[in-house]
């Protein structure tokens, strides 16, 4: 940014994130779930053999997710989701999607 700057000029920058899905190339309904650039992991209890199945509203996924945007804290389906680099133990990355 080129500017002469003065005593008390600030500068606002928003980023409103978004839920997202990032399919994996060959299985269009396993996917990773994202709050703007950030990798959300599902946390789970114990060891999985088979994709954490979850069901998304198509239009909106929002909508499907409930939490605390402030503390990256979220649910789905009484699931609890944080982002990836906050994560330890057990968890899921890869989800199997359905929109309905």
């Amino acid at each position: 940014m080129s500017r002469n700057w003065k005593k008390g000029d600030r500068i606002r920058l928003k980023m409103p994130f978004q839920f997202h899905l990032d399919p994996v190339m060959d299985q269009q309904n396993i996917a990773s779930l994202f709050y703007g650039p950030i990798l959300l992991a599902a946390q789970e209890t114990e060891a999985r053999k088979d994709w954490r199945k979850v069901t998304l509203d198509a239009k909106d996924i929002s909508r499907s997710i409930t939490g605390d945007p402030q503390r990256l804290a979220f649910k789905i389906d009484g699931v609890d989701f944080k982002p990836f680099y906050d994560t330890y133990g057990r968890h899921s990355v890869y989800l199997d999607v359905t929109l309905k």
